[in-house]
């Protein structure tokens, strides 16, 4: 039963990876994700069964269209497959739990968020609609943990805010992110999130100028390194702290 449970994790994320990607793609062409068939985006042709298969319809094709054999971009089976292990390591931690179902919700917004980000510098406001109501959820489940939400949801929000404000370099969405954010994870967590973001954010900032030879001044999305501290906070955050705890305190 674990083993086929496990799968099912697996098999739903690539799933709902192929589903993201439809989102992602409809959300910068303005298309309602509702409505028409999945096509190529270069030369329309309308997608059959076998090439909507998640991942493995990628690999079949070898990376190209089958009408007119152009590149489908990477980004296709990254999001399919970053979705899957997502989904793996949530359901290894929660268990079947609703728990676990609306970790998937927060997890795929999130996931989607990133890559708009990546790609138009955007993080849309849906996202923090969606994590909020996933916090309101979470907080239907534990009502006890009202409090350590209620902070996680100011307590990097509000300075973040004035440094936005204050210094034009940062996006209104990276706030609003991790008030969302926080909302979900506790205070606690959303600081440590916040802090390994900065700190990918940093590292791979400078990796990014030295191989590109661009300026440091030159804008870059915070929101995908804040994401993944969201995420790999979700996973481990609540373990790492208390072994921080432990073991200096």
């Amino acid at each position: 039963m674990q083993i086929l449970l496990t799968i099912y994790s697996i098999l739903l994320g690539l799933v709902i990876g192929s589903f993201l990607n439809v989102c992602i793609y409809r959300y910068q062409t303005k298309e309602p994700i509702s409505r028409g068939r999945s096509h190529c985006p270069k030369c329309n042709h309308t997608l059959s069964w076998y090439e909507l298969i998640p991942l493995f319809s990628w690999i079949g094709l070898r990376g190209k269209c089958k009408s007119c054999h152009q590149p489908i971009s990477i980004q296709y089976p990254i999001v399919e497959s970053i979705t899957a292990i997502c989904f793996l390591l949530i359901y290894l931690k929660f268990g079947i739990t609703f728990d676990t179902l609306i970790y998937f919700i927060f997890a795929s917004i999130l996931i989607m968020a990133a890559v708009i980000d990546l790609q138009t510098m955007i993080i849309p406001d849906r996202t923090h609609i969606i994590c909020i109501l996933c916090g309101i959820l979470l907080l239907i489940l534990h009502p006890t943990q009202l409090l350590d939400k209620a902070i996680g949801a100011i307590i990097v929000c509000i300075p973040l805010l004035i440094i936005a404000y204050a210094t034009k370099g940062m996006g209104y969405g990276d706030v609003k992110l991790m008030g969302a954010a926080g909302f979900v994870l506790g205070w606690q967590n959303i600081l440590f999130a916040m802090m390994l973001g900065s700190i990918t954010a940093s590292v791979i900032g400078i990796i990014t100028t030295r191989i590109k030879k661009i300026s440091l001044k030159t804008e870059m999305p915070l929101g995908p390194h804040l994401i993944f501290g969201i995420l790999f906070c979700l996973l481990y955050g609540n373990q790492l702290i208390n072994w921080y705890l432990t073991s200096f305190f």
